[in-house]
Order: structure tokens, then C-alpha cells, then sequence
């Protein structure tokens, strides 16, 4: 699982004689700030958590990731042995304080909604549940997606639950943001990018006759849930929403689902 490069705790380390950053995590390459670079460390056979190779991606033996603010010199075959060119300096930094000591500029993070892979446990919720469990869990409504035969388009339909009480109100607003989000930067762009997205985030879940993944975004009054399907001929996404204050007036532990989770129009 890819971790948040902004909220990751890192060593402070030299990389070939220049400052850098180093987590044993993967990172999610769509969070690292503007004007760092993201490399990969790769271990041996026999030793896989020693970090001998440095290049761009690293599937197999991964040993770590490492941010520069200055870009690795690579050979032509696209990477690097360190040959002892990894020193650690006994320091733990966020990447702001890495950039505070070194006095390196900070771009804004420009991401309103953040997804998180979901946990297992979670996996039911992102499915079909019963009508009974939608006041309990207070389901808003969810968005059925597909992206077309070339993979490029975005045909959508929204299905409420309570149409009267969510239309015309700030949730409509916040749910146009948030798939605006997700379509300019996320899984959501196209069939490819989704497919790259699963790839790199992990999130799958257990449930359909295809690997599903499963994402979560929480905004201060709903949380939203997207199942994706990365694959051509069916629909690939699910985005089902959730108002958390309803779930605060009528949820206790018991009545969490142990599995799973009308026409309307909401123009996005």
C-alpha cells in the first residue's frame, strides 16, 4: 500500500552526497510535492530490505523509496548502485521539515479530498446492502459510472435515496467537487488512469466475479465510498455516499453490516 508523501514520517539521509528523504513505504507518486523527485531502492535476492539499486520503479524486492529535491543521475539503463552512497544522518523529518532545514520552497498541496485504500473489514459496505440498512447507515445515494468503449468517457447516473431532502443543497455542491477531484487527478479520469491507479494504491477487496478496490473519502459531514472495476465491458465504478451525521444519530457497533454494501440528475 502507498503511503501520503506529505504525511509521511521520513529518515534524513544523503543519497550520493546530496540531502534526501527515506521511508521503508512505498509512496503514492500523486502526492509528491512539485519540485521533488521519487526514486525507488531495490535489494538483493538474498538480503531484500538492504537497499543496493536505486531507479525510478521497483515491483520486486523493494527496499524503500527516498524523495530528492535534486534529480539522481542515472546511466542510461535507467539505474543506480549505491555502492555505500546511502548514509543515514540519525535524523527523522516530515517532508516540511525537510524543506525548512534546507531552506527549499514547499509547494501547496493543491488535493481538497484524499482517498485511502479501504481495509478488508470494510469490504462489505462498499456493495449492496438491504433497504433496511440505509437509515441506519444513512446511504445518500450512489453514482453508477462507466467510461465508454474507448475508456475515455464518463457516463454517469445518480441514484438517490432521499431525493426531496439532498437536492439543491450543499451536498450536491460537495459531491460535484469531489468528482470533479477525482476525474482531474484520480481513478476516475479514464479506464487507463483507473487501472494505473489500482495498480499503485492497492485497496482490493473481496466480492464480485472481478478484483474490485475500494477507496474512501471523508469530508466533515459524509463519507464517500468508490468501488472500482478496472475493466472494459461492465461498469467501473460505484460511488455511494454517506451522511455521517444521520450514522452518529442511529449507528452502534451492532448494527455495522457484516457484508457488503431511484433515478435522479446531478450534472457533473
Amino acid at each position: 500500500m502507498s503511503v501520503n508523501a506529505r504525511k509521511e514520517q521520513y529518515e534524513h539521509v544523503e543519497l550520493f552526497g546530496k540531502p534526501a528523504l527515506f521511508t521503508d513505504s512505498r509512496i503514492d507518486r500523486s502526492t509528491v510535492p512539485e519540485g521533488f523527485h521519487c526514486y525507488d531502492l531495490r535489494g538483493s535476492d538474498y538480503d531484500p530490505g538492504k537497499p543496493i539499486i536505486v531507479e525510478d520503479h521497483v515491483v520486486v524486492n523493494h527496499a524503500g523509496t527516498v524523495l530528492t529535491s535534486e534529480p539522481v543521475n542515472m546511466p542510461k539503463e535507467g539505474r543506480r548502485r549505491l555502492n555505500g552512497k546511502l548514509n543515514f544522518l540519525n535524523e527523522c523529518l516530515t517532508i516540511e521539515g525537510f524543506c525548512e532545514e534546507h531552506g527549499i520552497p514547499l509547494a501547496p498541496d493543491n488535493y481538497k479530498f484524499t482517498l485511502r485504500p479501504a481495509l478488508q473489514e470494510e469490504a462489505g459496505i462498499f456493495y449492496a446492502l438491504p433497504k433496511e440498512q440505509d437509515t441506519v447507515l444513512g446511504t445518500v445515494g450512489h453514482l453508477r459510472i462507466d467510461f465508454g468503449g474507448n475508456g475515455h468517457e464518463f457516463w454517469h447516473t445518480w441514484w438517490p435515496r432521499d431525493y426531496e431532502k439532498y437536492h439543491g443543497s450543499a451536498f450536491e455542491m460537495e459531491l460535484k467537487a469531489v468528482v470533479d477531484e477525482l476525474r482531474e487527478k484520480g481513478p476516475l479520469e479514464s479506464l487507463g488512469a483507473m487501472s494505473q491507479y489500482c495498480a499503485a494504491h492497492g485497496g482490493e477487496i473481496a466480492g464480485g466475479w472481478r478484483q474490485n478496490y475500494g477507496y474512501i473519502v471523508e469530508t466533515e459531514n459524509y463519507r464517500y465510498y468508490l468501488r472500482c472495476n478496472p475493466a472494459p465491458g461492465d461498469y467501473q465504478a460505484y460511488l455511494t455516499v454517506f451522511d455521517l451525521r444521520v450514522q452518529q444519530l442511529n449507528m452502534t457497533e451492532n448494527d455495522m453490516p457484516d457484508q457488503g454494501m431511484g433515478m435522479g440528475g446531478i450534472k457533473l
